[in-house]
């Protein structure tokens, strides 16, 4: 394999040009040197795991897979497989939403709420299909900001009650009153604490705010077009993130495409079918910078894959209150997962991602190719300094503003 890039290039082509009727074992055997080392989690209706979550579920807890069933594939796999029949674990927690996270503590504490039944059913979904196992770090993330402000206590309050349920699952809690929560408030406090001294979760929000700038330079470019092509808008998108951040973000640019279309063709998939994502209003920069969190799920989820090692894979189920967030889901089908442990990298591949890469060669310039092909240049890019994100963020929101 002459580089890690190509070894990338050469998995995701397998899967995205295989027939639709190929096994996973096929596709595999179509290039298998380049398969080799890999760790990867695959999306089918053939055969595999059941692993998404009942109907009576589906409207507040989703899979991120596009389809029912999932199939594991590793060196250990593959060699098991070969010899005889192989043993996969599967884990799975629900992820908590910000939604859901935010409105844990009145819930409890009996305030009144329209979500009240939405809230029973994710709390009898995690009790009954993932045997109390939750995960609230997502939303962690989200707030981590709002940790850090002056005199706010409702970060600390959200995880108390998370910590309150938890407890009640185990049996240890009792009864809820006006003072159940302030038994865990140091717990709380203290996972916070660790939470803002952690580099890596500091790395995580500006990997969100990576797409969030991406996103505003997106909606800028379609509010300022009176027409726009997929071809012409993804070339500037492409010199922009070159220029200001020195890198190619794939994932990011595909949430682009699917922006662009709408724009283009008229036609615009639910998540972004919004009137205040459809022209610049008061409110457009908040629904933007919601959106980039919603669209960071999948960058998230990525990260789980490289808890489990050998035969064990980690399954992300994710709770939300709000619809937008399970539109982001079924509109950005992912139809594989794979890990490159050597390289420390990991790609998620959409089942619609090959429309996106042949409209993303068409769009290039010889210059754009011949940077990005440049055999010196790091799989991720050259290191995006936050304060470059940062100046971005704030001269696009100023612009949209302008715009309103």
């Amino acid at each position: 394999m002459k580089s890690t890039k190509e070894k990338i290039s050469r998995v995701k082509n397998a899967i995205l040009t295989a027939d639709k009727n190929s096994s996973l074992k096929n596709i595999v055997n179509s290039d298998s040197l380049a398969f080799s080392g890999i760790r990867m989690l695959y999306s089918t209706e053939a055969s595999g795991a059941q692993m998404q979550v009942d109907d009576s579920f589906r409207h507040v807890v989703t899979g991120i897979f596009s389809q029912r069933r999932l199939l594991a594939y590793s060196d250990s796999i593959r060699r098991e497989m070969e010899s005889g029949t192989s043993m996969i674990c599967f884990k799975q927690r629900a992820l908590m939403d910000t939604n859901l996270l935010s409105e844990l503590p009145g819930y409890f504490n009996g305030e009144e709420t329209k979500n009240k039944e939405k809230i029973d059913d994710i709390l009898n979904a995690i009790n009954t299909v993932f045997s109390g196992g939750f995960d609230f770090s997502f939303a962690m993330l989200e707030n981590l900001r709002q940790f850090t402000l002056d005199n706010n206590p409702h970060p600390v309050n959200k995880i108390a009650a998370a910590k309150y349920f938890d407890q009640r699952l185990l049996g240890h809690a009792k009864v809820f009153s006006s003072k159940t929560l302030a038994q865990y408030f140091e717990q709380a406090e203290e996972v916070w604490l660790n939470y803002r001294a952690d580099k890596n979760m500091w790395r995580l929000v500006d990997n969100r705010d990576l797409i969030y700038a991406v996103m505003l330079k997106t909606y800028y470019l379609c509010w300022t077009h009176k027409t726009i092509s997929l071809e012409h808008a993804l070339s500037m998108l492409v010199q922009y993130c070159l220029d200001r951040f020195g890198v190619l973000p794939l994932k990011e640019l595909y949430f682009s495409w699917k922006v662009i279309i709408g724009f283009s063709v008229g036609y615009f998939t639910p998540v972004f079918d919004e009137s205040s994502l459809k022209s610049p209003k008061k409110d457009s920069i908040k629904r933007i910078s919601a959106l980039a969190w919603d669209l960071f799920i999948f960058r998230f989820s990525e990260t789980l894959l490289t808890e489990e090692k050998g035969n064990c894979f980690y399954i992300p189920s994710i709770t939300t209150l709000d619809k937008g967030l399970l539109d982001t889901i079924s509109s950005c089908p992912v139809k594989a997962m794979v890990a490159f442990p050597e390289h420390e990298f990991i790609e998620t591949i959409f089942e619609d991602q090959l429309s996106f890469h042949q409209c993303f060669d068409n769009c290039l310039t010889a210059q754009q190719k011949s940077v990005i092909s440049d055999q010196t240049r790091n799989i991720k890019g050259n290191k995006t300094l936050r304060h470059h994100v940062s100046v971005s963020i704030y001269e696009l929101e100023k612009a949209i503003n302008k715009l309103v």
